[in-house]
């Protein structure tokens, strides 16, 4: 696409030379890193660089050209590569975007998940379950973007606005996309609250929606949760879409499908939930039972009721694996195909990933770092003990909502049997101090059940060491992370490659 096709209609356009206009673009870059021959880059003015501090990499890369802003007035006219100085380049790049892309919506379903906790298990529960009726399906979330099996690392779990948009088109153009839906290709994205605040989903326009529920999080930048809420809200309310599925045993989710139904009639609703109700495609969970071989629980959706086996653990799985399934009835499947392959859908890495140790108990890496997330796990995993104790390692981040330190204690002393307070991300925090303030929300901080291990290595392997037949040992917080933050380092460290080395060490098989 030529320059001048491209900044049609824009109000710059008078200004620009022809000999700039008739400059051919094959791509659209804001990174550096990111950027190919050819394409047309924005140099951004950030935090504590310029995209133009970048200039060399830019001119071995071979772009084609720059729109770059100066607002403080101290950077040099690129000379080496044709550029142009803008007043405010991301109102322009936001344009420019949706032009450069504006066929992309046409060829993909878009089907964007929200919640407070889920959205990582419900994206990936769509992808398998598409995958196991042979459609092809990408993803973009926590995980990484592309497809299951060849995902590549993600830097945000929605990506920035311009890089969400090369993504979703990456994905369109992959090679081995071979089965499509209805003539499109379905992406599952997950969808954040800063995302939705930062407009980084501008633009887009969506198959099915979905919301899990809100618990507190985030609130160092929402500031509240009814200002957290109303971010997520903002994906129901405000951007194009077909079908909406909404979890109604969440108060927030039941306010959601009301202001759908009332503000936006054309949208067809999917609700889903255990409390009785009338409403039309209902997806009602009865008979939920957890056990040491996963769950199981019966389903009724239109008159007909459908048993469910699942070997994964966790009530709020019953919840993700039925907004999955709701995704697939809004794509106009057949219900009798999905609850046929569900039983074939297992974990999502770092979500309640089990692995069965020599000695006869089991552990449980998930990522649970928030309040309701630790609270519901183990709950859970509670519920699937049929004889032993239940134990937990935890910590919380340093530099984040310290509001919610003593609240996971508290829920830690509430539900857990023993406990271990550790390391998560200590940041620019003393790990000791995070620790603190946790121990801030016990009732009997000496209780000898409970234990303080900073080193998170030691802690997990505490937990393994003391751990007997028909224990189960969530080890929460981290999940498919493989870093610590130490200050402004990075350093490797696996709670899962912990567990299974301890694993390995451990010294007498189960009986």
């Amino acid at each position: 696409m030529k320059l001048a096709a491209l900044l049609e209609g824009t109000a710059i356009l008078g200004d620009i030379p022809a000999e700039f206009l008739a400059i051919e673009v094959s791509g659209l870059a804001s990174d550096s890193r990111y950027a190919a021959p050819g394409d047309l880059f924005f140099a951004r003015q950030g935090e504590a660089s310029h995209g133009l501090d970048y200039l060399a990499s830019l001119e071995k890369i071979g772009v084609s050209a720059i729109l770059y802003e100066d607002p403080q007035g101290v950077v040099a006219h690129p000379t080496t590569i044709p550029a142009l100085k803008v007043a405010s380049i991301d109102s322009l790049m936001r344009h420019l975007t949706f032009r450069y892309y504006e066929e992309l919506q046409s060829r993909i379903a878009l089907i964007g998940v929200t919640g407070t906790e889920g959205k990582t298990s419900v994206t990936q529960f769509i992808v398998k379950a598409f995958e196991a009726l042979n459609i092809d399906c990408g993803l973009i979330g926590t995980n990484g973007i592309g497809f299951l099996h060849n995902l590549k690392e993600n830097t945000h779990t929605t990506p920035d606005l311009l890089a969400l948009y090369q993504s979703l088109a990456e994905i369109d153009n992959h090679d081995n996309v071979r089965v499509l839906i209805n003539g499109e290709l379905p992406i599952a994205l997950e969808v954040t609250s800063h995302a939705l605040d930062q407009k980084r989903v501008e633009g887009l326009s969506f198959e099915t929606t979905v919301f899990t529920n809100l618990n507190r999080d985030h609130l160092d930048y929402h500031g509240t949760l009814e200002a957290y809420g109303e971010a997520k809200a903002r994906l129901f309310l405000e951007y194009p879409q077909k079908n909406s599925v909404i979890n109604l045993d969440d108060p927030f989710g039941a306010k959601i499908y009301q202001r759908l139904k009332q503000e936006r009639p054309e949208v067809r609703t999917f609700p889903f939930g255990r409390a009785p109700s009338e409403a039309a495609n209902y997806l009602h969970i009865d008979n939920l039972e957890l056990h040491a071989e996963g769950l199981r629980f019966n389903l009724h959706f239109e008159g007909k009721s459908y048993p469910i086996e699942s070997p994964l653990y966790g009530a709020f799985n019953a919840y993700n694996l039925v907004a999955a399934i709701a995704v697939l009835l809004s794509f106009r499947l057949r219900i009798e195909w999905i609850v046929e392959i569900i039983p074939h859908i297992t974990h999502v890495k770092g979500r309640m990933e089990m692995l069965h140790l020599k000695n006869g108990a089991v552990a449980v890496v998930d990522y649970a770092h928030k309040p309701n997330a630790l609270k519901q796990a183990l709950i859970s995993l509670r519920d699937h003990l049929d004889e032993g104790s239940l134990s937990v390692v935890f910590g919380c981040g340093g530099n984040r909502d310290k509001g919610k330190r003593p609240l996971m204690a508290a829920i830690a002393e509430a539900h857990a049997d023993k406990i271990i307070i550790t390391s998560d991300n200590p940041r620019f925090e003393e790990p000791m101090a995070i620790i603190e303030d946790i121990q801030a929300g016990l009732s009997d901080p000496t209780s000898e059940n409970i234990l303080i291990e900073a080193d998170r290595a030691a802690a997990i392997a505490t937990a393994i060491e003391r751990s007997a037949p028909g224990d189960i040992i969530l080890i929460a917080g981290k999940g498919h992370e493989d870093y610590q933050i130490l200050g402004d380092r990075e350093i490797y460290f696996s709670d899962f490659a912990e567990v299974e080395k301890n694993n390995e060490e451990l010294s007498y098989e189960a009986i």
